[in-house]
């Protein structure tokens, strides 16, 4: 689905936010102990973007200019936020959900250069996401 106003992107983040924030609460009850309280954190990570997003969003409606975008197609980004059953294969599919949300984000941020202030954030929060690959890869 062709995402073409700054409202439908700005929703599309908020709904990846929230599945992540899902998927990462699924994973931690499957994590050993001494990965539950990092998975956790990229929960609530989830959790924090998905807050300044609405935050973002509700200001920055009223400002908005109404300019057409094109480029950004959901299937370019959707992951699959089914949990495995087994904790590894949950973690290699996050690596792939995060890979997803940080081209999002890096492609969002681009095209919504006409308002500075959500360009900054999606850019901050697709450099969170990319970070996280990381932290996601010390597990496996």
């Amino acid at each position: 689905m062709q995402l073409g106003t700054f409202g439908a992107i700005l929703k599309y983040a908020i709904e990846i936010e929230d599945a992540a924030s899902l998927y990462y609460d699924e994973l931690v009850k499957k994590a050993s102990e001494g990965s539950k309280t990092s998975i956790s954190e990229l929960s609530n990570a989830s959790k924090k973007n998905k807050q300044a997003l609405e935050r973002t969003r509700r200001m920055e409606m009223q400002e908005m200019i109404l300019e057409a975008i094109s480029g950004i197609d959901t299937v370019n980004y959707d992951a699959k936020f089914d949990v495995p059953a087994d904790f590894k294969a949950g973690l290699m599919n996050a690596v792939e959900i995060e890979k997803k949300a940080t081209a999002f984000y890096s492609d969002s941020s681009k095209k919504l250069g006409f308002l500075p202030n959500v360009e900054r954030i999606l850019e901050k929060i697709g450099k969170e996401r990319e970070a996280r690959i990381e932290k996601i890869r010390v597990f496996l």
